[in-house]
């Protein structure tokens, strides 16, 4: 009985670090975004129609992780305008956390992105 209360302990204690370890990531993904992306796509995600897409209930956000990473490094031009790249002013984990913040804040649900992500995009 003693061991299947240290073990229950530890699974909870577990749980209770990777919980933090993923609110802190979302708060440096916050962070990023409040700097650097919602002046163009609005704090609530939701853009400016025929200016600035939605991140709200994008598909392409919660789709394939690889294209928004792309995105965010590299920058796009399209028939709405173009954002800037990331690349040369956001390191690996500041892009890894944006991009986690973007595809789980507001009613997206999608699996967080890690700098090993990143990296692989960027191509180091």
């Amino acid at each position: 009985m003693k061991y299947l209360l240290v073990l229950l302990c530890s699974v909870v204690l577990g749980g209770l670090a990777l919980a933090q370890g993923q609110g802190g990531v979302l708060q440096r993904g916050q962070a990023v975004f409040e700097d650097s992306c919602a002046q163009c796509h609005r704090t609530n995600g939701e853009g400016l129609p025929d200016t600035f897409p939605a991140l709200n209930k994008n598909p392409f956000v919660l789709g394939d992780p690889k294209p928004v990473i792309a995105t965010v490094l590299n920058g796009l031009k399209g028939s709405l305008g173009q954002m800037p790249g990331w690349k040369d002013k956001l390191d690996d984990d500041q892009i890894a956390a944006v991009v986690t913040f973007i595809r789980q804040a507001w009613s997206n649900r999608a699996p967080a992105v890690t700098p090993a992500m990143v990296a692989a995009t960027r191509g180091k």
